[in-house]
C-alpha cells in the first residue's frame, strides 16, 4: 500500500499512533506528517492516495473545510479516510456526509482498541479500496468472505468499505450508497446484537434510554466466552449487474416469519423490526433460512454511468447521444477528447467490433489528441450517454486551472500503454506510436512539475522534519 498522509499538527498524536500502525504486521505503509489543511489538499491533488487519517480533535486543522474541498472534486479525492474525533457527535456527522469516502470515524481515546483491527480489516481488503483509473471495471467479479467479530466498529468499517467501492465505481448512485449502508450495517449489527449476544429488542431499548452505548452491552455479553467466540459470517459477490450479500451469525436464529408490518397502521410507531424493513425496501430478494440465523439479499448496478464528473471538465455542458450516434469516424482529425460521463459504446476498425468502452473506462479518443493523430478506430454509441467534449484550447487552459490533474492524465495514460502492451487493438494504438504516447505523458508532467515541485517538495521536507 502506498504512504498515507496523516493530517494533524499534533504530533504527540501522531507518535501515538504510530505504534499501533505498526503493531499491524501485515500493514506496511508509512504515514506521512502533514500538518495544514492547504499542504493536506496538495498531496491529495499529486499523490492520489489510498487512504488518509485525518485528526478531527486538532484545533488547528479544520477537518470539515478540508472535507469540503475535497468534495469540491470528489471525483479525484476518492481516498478512504480514517477519521478521529473527540466526541460522539463529530462521529455522528462526520457519518451523515455521504459523499466522502469514510472507513471508519474512531474517538480518539478509542484509537488503541480499534485501529489495529481497523488497518487489519483494510489489508484483507486491499481490492475493494477504490482507485480511480483506466478499466477499473475489467475485473468482472470481486467476492470476499469474512468471519467478523461482536463488534459495531467492525460492522461498520466493512459496510463503509463495500458500499464506497461500489458508489466509486458507479455501480450505485449516491441514494444508493445511503440506502446499502443502511442495509448491511442493519443485518451485520442484527447478527451480532440479537444473533450471537441473544439481546433482546427489549433489552436494548432500555440500555439505550438509559444513556448507555450498545457496545459496552455487547462487552458485557461477550465476558461469556461462549458468547464472545462466536462470529458473523459476511460474503459478498460484486458482478457487473448486482451484487450478492449474505449473512450468518452462530445464535439460536429467530422467527422472521412473525414480524409485524411496521408499514401498517396499527405498527406505525413500532420501532421493532424496522431495520428489516428498510433491508427489504432498499434491495432484492432478502430471504432467511429456516432458522433465521442466516440472510441474503441482492442489488441491481446502475448501467454505464459516472457518478460525479472531473473537474478538470467542470465548465464544459455535457453533450447528449443517442442510440446508434457516430462519436467520432476512423481517419477524422483527433481535435476532440471525450470524457464518458454515461452510456455505452462499441469501437469499430474497419467496420468491425473489436472492443467497447463505458463510464469505467472515463476517457475516450485521447490517443489521437495527443498525438495530433488521425483517429484509429470509429466509436458508436450501443446506448443513450453522455459525452463531455474537450477541444484543445479547452484542455489547455483546464490545465492552466487544475495542473495536478496533468499527472493523473499521465498515469492514466501510462495505464492504457500498460492494458494494451499484448493487444494494441484494445487501445486503439498502433504499436509505433507507443514511444509518442511516452512522450506525450512526459510532456504533460513536465507541463505541472515546475509550478508545483517546489511546494511539493517543502511538504515532504516538512514530513522527513517530523520524523519521516
Amino acid at each position: 500500500m502506498r504512504a498515507i498522509p496523516f493530517i494533524a499538527s499534533d504530533l504527540a498524536f501522531v507518535e501515538r499512533v504510530k505504534p499501533l500502525v505498526s503493531a499491524c504486521f501485515e500493514f506496511d505503509a508509512p504515514l506521512i506528517p502533514i500538518k495544514t489543511v492547504t499542504d493536506a489538499l496538495e498531496y491529495l491533488n499529486l499523490e492520489m492516495p489510498d487512504l488518509a487519517f485525518i485528526n478531527f480533535t486538532d484545533p488547528a486543522i479544520d477537518g470539515f473545510a478540508l472535507l469540503d474541498a475535497i468534495l469540491n472534486d470528489s471525483w479525484l479525492h476518492y481516498a478512504g479516510i480514517i477519521a478521529f474525533c473527540d466526541d460522539h457527535e463529530v462521529n455522528q456527522r462526520l457519518e451523515k456526509i455521504q459523499p466522502v469516502n469514510l472507513v471508519i470515524s474512531l474517538v480518539e481515546d478509542d484509537a488503541e482498541r480499534y485501529l489495529p483491527k481497523i488497518l487489519t480489516i483494510i489489508v484483507r481488503n486491499q481490492r475493494i479500496l477504490f482507485q480511480r483509473g483506466i478499466g477499473s471495471g475489467l475485473v468482472q467479479t470481486l467476492s470476499g468472505s469474512f468471519q467478523l467479530q461482536n463488534d459495531a466498529v467492525e460492522a461498520n468499517c466493512y459496510a463503509n468499505l463495500v458500499c464506497n467501492f461500489l458508489f466509486n465505481a458507479n455501480k450505485i448512485d449516491a441514494a444508493g450508497k445511503m440506502h446499502i449502508n443502511i442495509a448491511l450495517t442493519e443485518m451485520l449489527i442484527n447478527a451480532i446484537e440479537h444473533g450471537n449476544c441473544g439481546i433482546t429488542y427489549q433489552e436494548k431499548s432500555a440500555w439505550l434510554e438509559d444513556g448507555k452505548l450498545m457496545r459496552d452491552l455487547i462487552a458485557t455479553r461477550c465476558a461469556d466466552p461462549a458468547v464472545r467466540d462466536r462470529r458473523v459470517l459476511f460474503e459478498y459477490a460484486i458482478a457487473p449487474e448486482k451484487s450478492t450479500f449474505f449473512f450468518a451469525d452462530q445464535g439460536p436464529g429467530f422467527d422472521w416469519r412473525g414480524l409485524k408490518d411496521p408499514a401498517s397502521a396499527e405498527n406505525v410507531t413500532v420501532l421493532h423490526g424496522r431495520g428489516i424493513k428498510m433491508t427489504r425496501k432498499y434491495t432484492k430478494n432478502l430471504t432467511y433460512n429456516e432458522k433465521g440465523n442466516e440472510a441474503s439479499f441482492e442489488i441491481e448496478h446502475q448501467a454505464d454511468c459516472a457518478n460525479a464528473r472531473p473537474a478538470l471538465f467542470g465548465n464544459i455542458a455535457p453533450v447528449a447521444v443517442r442510440t446508434g450516434d457516430i462519436v467520432f469516424q476512423e481517419g477524422e482529425p483527433g481535435d476532440f477528447l471525450y470524457y464518458i460521463a454515461k452510456g455505452h459504446y462499441e469501437v469499430l476498425v474497419k467496420n468491425q467490433v473489436v472492443s467497447s468502452m463505458g463510464a469505467d473506462d472515463i476517457l475516450m479518443g485521447e490517443m489521437a489528441f495527443l498525438l495530433n493523430n488521425h483517429r484509429t478506430a470509429t466509436v458508436r454509441a450501443t446506448t443513450p450517454g453522455t459525452l463531455i467534449r474537450m477541444s484543445k484550447k479547452d484542455f489547455v487552459e483546464a490545465l492552466k486551472a487544475n495542473p495536478h490533474y496533468g499527472l493523473f492524465l499521465a498515469r492514466l495514460l501510462a495505464q492504457r500503454l500498460q492494458r494494451g502492451a499484448t493487444d494494441p487493438i484494445k487501445t486503439g494504438l498502433p504499436r509505433q506510436n507507443k514511444l509518442k504516447l511516452v512522450a506525450a505523458s512526459q510532456m504533460i508532467v513536465d507541463s505541472v512539475i515546475p509550478k508545483n515541485q517546489s511546494a511539493t517538495e517543502e511538504t515532504r521536507t516538512k514530513a522527513a522534519e517530523n520524523g519521516q
